[in-house]
């Protein structure tokens, strides 16, 4: 469970618990310090056989108690015992609620959380977790709504004010998350959530006074989120403010968090400032990035499709694309060998059988036999 679900439960559990353990056999005191010293496979070995299988809150402690052992199915199936004897147990609807999220089951966890707000209609705290679970279930629109719900009976949470800033954005109304997020702010401008998608929301809002603002701010509560200071780089640079811009970049890097768009626009401002070596520096730092080790499978890949579909020419691109940007000898070979496989090309094919022969470096048993063989053929 995550922390608010976590207390969530163990506070509805708890609150029970003392009524419960005084109505049976079982020493409450014992439980409790089983419980609060995190020994739950004690706690589970002493309760199971003392508590009344036909008292819900007693079987839903002991369920509880199963989840925290990290015996979840276990504890899934005391649960649902507890729904077969109480189908309005709150706590119970409660956890497995956010069993099922963890689960990857949205849809499941999402009925659980509908009876949650009907055993409590004015809980800010249900109708936010149902939201939630709405939108992991791609349910827009119904999260739109609860999670509406649950700003308009606590529009003190940041969490909650955040998504349904983002939702307006989702739906290109600006203004409104741009409300939203200064309202909040109003009363509390400490909430780095909200700042980060307060900053975006000014940005796409053109305002990039205020988005600079914002991110200074960030900066103060020492956060390091490359996806919102794109944003304040942005700005900063559309302002012309391109010393502001490169220090974003420093800011993120001294945390190891800047990003390629990042150290993109620091690099256009030194170009502005015509520092050009340093902008050339962060521009060849783009370069290194973007060259993802992966990408020469992906080339390489879409060569050997291209190839089998008898598109040659996009095969033999692919694979010179592959070439330049990773240097890789065996792409020459590669690009050879379809010129003299299937293009029936003598002459490209030992143009670039040539290249493979100059740039061999003998890296693998491989390479060494095409090196061979390409060497006896060439000189006959």
């Amino acid at each position: 469970m995550n922390n608010l679900n976590r207390t969530l439960c163990l506070l509805l559990l708890l609150c029970n618990t003392t009524r419960v353990l005084a109505q049976s056999s079982v020493n409450r005191n014992r439980v409790m310090e089983y419980l609060q010293d995190q020994q739950y496979d004690e706690a589970i070995a002493y309760l199971r056989p003392a508590v009344d299988s036909n008292d819900a809150r007693q079987v839903a402690l002991l369920a509880y108690t199963y989840y925290q052992a990290g015996k979840v199915p276990e504890a899934v199936n005391y649960y649902e015992k507890v729904l077969q004897l109480d189908s309005n147990h709150l706590t119970a609807h409660q956890c497995l609620a956010v069993i099922n999220l963890q689960q990857e089951r949205p849809l499941t966890a999402l009925s659980h959380y509908k009876k949650v707000v009907q055993l409590r209609p004015q809980s800010a705290v249900a109708w936010k977790q149902l939201g939630f679970a709405a939108f992991s279930s791609f349910q827009q629109d119904s999260g739109f709504a609860w999670l509406s719900k649950a700003y308009t009976l606590n529009p003190s949470d940041a969490r909650v004010v955040s998504r349904l800033a983002e939702e307006w954005i989702e739906r290109k109304r600006f203004g409104a998350a741009d409300t939203l997020i200064n309202t909040f702010l109003a009363k509390d401008s400490s909430s780095a959530i909200v700042l980060m998608t307060g900053a975006r929301t000014a940005y796409l809002l053109k305002d990039y006074q205020r988005t600079l603002i914002l991110g200074e701010k960030l900066k103060q509560l020492n956060i390091s989120s490359s996806n919102t200071f794109i944003y304040v780089s942005a700005a900063a640079f559309y302002l012309k403010k391109y010393e502001d811009c490169i220090a974003v970049n420093e800011y993120l890097t001294a945390r190891n968090a800047s990003s390629e768009n990042i150290i993109y626009y620091a690099a256009m401002a030194y170009t502005q400032l015509k520092q050009y070596e340093e902008s050339n520096k962060l521009l060849q730092t783009c370069i290194n990035m973007a060259k993802s080790p992966g990408l020469d499978n992906y080339y390489t890949g879409m060569s050997v499709n291209y190839e089998a579909l008898g598109q040659y020419k996009p095969a033999i691109a692919n694979l010179d694309t592959a070439y330049y940007m990773f240097h890789q000898p065996l792409k020459q070979y590669s690009i050879g060998r379809i010129y003299d496989a299937h293009l029936k090309n003598d002459a490209m094919a030992t143009r670039y059988y040539r290249r493979y022969i100059q740039l061999y470096k003998g890296e693998t048993p491989e390479e060494k036999e095409i090196y061979n063989y390409l060497k006896t053929r060439i000189q006959k």
